[in-house]
């Protein structure tokens, strides 16, 4: 117990922002580059500049001032599913993960889609990651509706 038999209380204060700014870019490359290995921080800046005019956000989970989850997400309309929101890059940083934020910031996006006057959110998920089917699949609700082709060139 502290002085006077008061307890502290931490209180933590969360916010979802729109990463714009470069410093809040650069803040956020620790968070990305755990989803992203690949990527160096001037591949990230120069590939997300580039993405940007073709409507790519990213938004970011901050717990009091440190971020600890990244979407990146865009608009978009096809054929199949209409108007939609898809989801390139969800990412929580790895000693916050099972907190909740993944959720928090999906939420999020799926209350953005709606805003947008989308029918749904998709995201594709690399085979190996059983952990983030599981999420999607029985905490989140989402259907497992296809698979993704690719050939390398």
């Amino acid at each position: 117990m502290s002085q006077g038999g008061l307890i502290p209380i931490q209180s933590t204060i969360y916010s979802i922002k729109p990463i714009e700014t470069p410093f809040a870019l650069d803040q956020s490359f620790a968070v990305m580059n755990q989803l992203r290995p690949d990527l160096t921080l001037a591949s990230y800046r120069d590939l997300v500049a580039k993405m940007r005019p073709q409507g790519y956000e990213l938004h970011a989970l901050y717990a009091d001032d440190d971020i600890v989850s990244l979407a990146g997400i865009e608009v978009r309309v096809n054929l199949y599913l209409g108007k939609h929101i898809f989801i390139y890059d969800l990412v929580t940083c790895a000693n916050h993960r099972s907190s909740g934020y993944g959720e928090m910031l999906l939420d999020f996006v799926q209350e953005y889609a709606r805003d947008q006057g989308a029918t749904c959110v998709a995201l594709e998920s690399g085979l190996a990651r059983t952990d983030a089917h599981r999420f999607y699949t029985d905490k989140m609700g989402y259907a497992i509706t296809s698979y993704s082709f690719r050939k390398q060139l």
